[in-house]
């Protein structure tokens, strides 16, 4: 069962945005999906590690196209992604200190993360806010 569904509330308005926070939330439910399934180890990290990269990609992206746009706020929104990163990254690294067995709150976290970043943050810049 999917920690978190992709529905309407989510879309910013901007189809390349979505579609790359649409592989953000795919890569959080396979992990979700794979504890679920009592699965750990080495294969649970590589989930985490293919999450880690899917992000860094679209934190990437999404900075590039508000730099296209001008949008206002870039500097403060790429230390946003940088928080982000760095308490993903802590999540990440006590996975794999507890031999690939993610918590519920590293769950809480991606949640919450992916929720209220995109609803919050990330509609600022695309076309409904505007």
């Amino acid at each position: 069962m999917p920690i978190m569904l992709w529905d309407a509330s989510l879309d910013i308005g901007v189809a390349a945005m979505n579609q790359e926070h649409q592989k953000i939330l795919d890569a959080m439910n396979q992990i979700h999906d794979a504890r679920a399934e009592g699965k750990s180890g080495q294969a649970v990290n590589d989930l985490v590690a293919r999450l880690g990269a899917v992000c860094i990609s679209h934190f990437a992206d999404e900075e590039a196209y508000m730099a296209r746009i001008g949008y206002p706020e870039l500097e403060r929104h790429k230390q946003l992604h940088k928080r982000l990163l760095e308490q993903f990254g802590q999540h990440a690294q006590a996975i794999k200190a507890a031999s690939g067995r993610p918590t519920d709150e590293f769950f809480h976290f991606l949640k919450f993360w992916l929720s209220s970043h995109i609803k919050g943050i990330d509609m600022r810049y695309g076309p409904k806010a505007a």
